[in-house]
């Protein structure tokens, strides 16, 4: 009888911890979701301005994470992004890069998974209503993001709406 206790003992304690180390699972990737929707912005807030806060009022898309770090376009580099930041959902891999030919027009995250958050997003992020994986939260400043909002025509000489090229992983350089 005794031992009967104990084996029931034992399996009680085993499926409470089960259930607190998936709760705890399940806190960390939402933490991890919100981390990505920060650092992702970080990255598009910092293409807008330097497609914004150009000099000589000669606008143009960065090449490279490396321009939004240190904008040599100016007499003293500038600083669009303090640092190139790793994905928080998979800090392996580095962000995948949205192009429109040669230039950088967004970021997203290479992890996989489906995200626990599904709605209630606003702004340019609306979009990410009903993702079915993380690489659908594309963080974007130009053709696609610009076609969204009456801006005027898209950097790099094509019109909104235009389709960006192949996707290239943050930190390569062509």
């Amino acid at each position: 009888m005794l031992l009967i206790g104990v084996l029931v003992l034992l399996a009680l304690a085993s499926l409470t911890a089960v259930q607190t180390g998936q709760r705890w699972f399940d806190t960390r990737q939402r933490e991890s979701e919100q981390d990505l929707l920060f650092v992702g912005e970080q990255y598009r807030q910092a293409i807008e301005s330097y497609w914004r806060e150009a000099p000589n009022s000669v606008q143009q898309m960065p090449r490279s994470v490396d321009d939004l770090i240190r904008d040599k376009r100016f007499p003293f580099p500038k600083r669009h992004l303090r640092k190139e930041f790793r994905d928080p959902l998979a800090p392996a891999q580095a962000f995948a890069e949205l192009r429109d030919g040669p230039l950088l027009i967004g970021v997203y995250s290479q992890a996989e998974g489906t995200p626990f958050r599904q709605s209630g997003f606003e702004g340019l992020q609306k979009t990410f209503n009903g993702a079915q994986t993380y690489a659908d939260w594309k963080f974007s400043y130009g053709p696609a993001a610009l076609s969204a909002t009456p801006r005027g025509t898209a950097p790099g000489g094509q019109g909104p709406g235009a389709a960006p090229a192949p996707v290239v992983p943050a930190g390569r350089k062509r």
